[in-house]
């Protein structure tokens, strides 16, 4: 049996390059909830596997914005050093892309406007945006600058991280900004909505996919064991309630939130679903256990994807 697809990866020495999160990173609150610890001393990451610093990693809710966040976190130079052996190709997923399209129409109130999309990775959803017939500026977005992204662009490619204080760009505002799994690699949420609020023109859209810390898979089994907590790459973890207090300190209303699957889930197929639905059965079963069992078929046992729950939500805000 497999259980996460991964053989277990050679182990690397903990590094320094972690820090200590003392406060809410979205809100500066002090006040925190203790939500427990990451069970593990490790993530993996491609074909390594990256051991935590002395401390445990804890899993802690904000007590006044409700953001959930990690501590530590890896600092950027650690998470650069480990990107650059393996996120090639980790991001860039095949994905149909005519739902959103027919949303950005109904959002712009037709094809004639300014697109940013931030994480755009090979630019495949400015790639549909074009093909599908949206007229204007498309621009993205990102930390690195992907090969095959460039063909894509019609605007402006801003190479930074959305929470980098300061970074250059044109200055001229978009009717859209979309920001799809990318709120959850944030150090600097307050910083990043502050840059979000130059970016999104007023009255113009800010179009966001993250998971959802209060959905039903989380809270069923402890938002420290959820598998989208368990990663190198993530540091904080929204809901509805902390999405809309750090956006409107911004200037930012939410119009509307739903709840959905991971886009990755949208598109699977039989043979995927079925096998996630078998780990799925197993780890329901044995609990704490799957670890071990996972290890003993020499395979990595982090929490599996239950691929139709609604995990991750969906949200429209608009520049007041």
């Amino acid at each position: 049996m497999q259980f996460s697809g991964l053989e277990l990866p050679a182990s690397l020495p903990a590094a320094s390059g972690w820090k200590r999160v003392t406060a809410c990173p979205a809100c500066a609150s002090p006040a925190r909830i203790p939500q427990g610890e990451i069970p593990e001393r490790y993530y993996v990451f491609g074909s390594d596997r990256v051991s935590f610093p002395n401390a445990a990693i804890g899993v802690h809710r904000c007590g006044r914005c409700g953001l959930i966040y990690k501590s530590p976190v890896p600092e950027d130079g650690l998470l650069a050093s480990v990107f650059a052996r393996h996120a090639a190709g980790k991001w860039d997923l095949p994905h149909d892309y005519e739902p959103e399209l027919r949303r950005l129409r109904e959002l712009a109130g037709g094809s004639e406007l300014d697109l940013l999309d931030i994480g755009t990775s090979d630019g495949a959803w400015l790639g549909a945006c074009a093909a599908g017939g949206i007229r204007g500026r498309r621009s993205a977005l990102d930390v690195v600058r992907y090969p095959g992204a460039d063909a894509q662009i019609s605007g402006e490619f801003i190479h930074a991280a959305l929470d980098d204080p300061g970074f250059g760009w044109s200055g001229e505002p978009y009717d859209v900004v979309t920001a799809f799994d990318v709120l959850e690699h944030l150090h600097r949420p307050d910083v990043a909505f502050a840059n979000l609020r130059a970016l999104v023109r007023p009255g113009g859209w800010l179009w966001i996919e993250t998971g959802c810390a209060d959905s039903f898979w989380p809270n069923r089994f402890g938002v420290h064991h959820w598998w989208y907590v368990r990663l190198l790459e993530h540091h904080v973890f929204w809901s509805r309630r902390s999405l809309e207090h750090v956006a409107g300190v911004h200037g930012f209303a939410l119009e509307r939130c739903e709840s959905t699957r991971h886009k990755s889930w949208r598109d699977a197929g039989l043979a995927e679903i079925g096998a996630e639905l078998l780990k799925t059965g197993v780890y329901c079963a044995v609990g704490r256990r799957y670890a071990a069992l996972a290890q003993h078929f020499g395979r990595e046992g982090n929490q599996p994807w239950y691929p139709f729950g609604r995990d991750h939500l969906r949200a429209w805000l608009r520049r007041c």
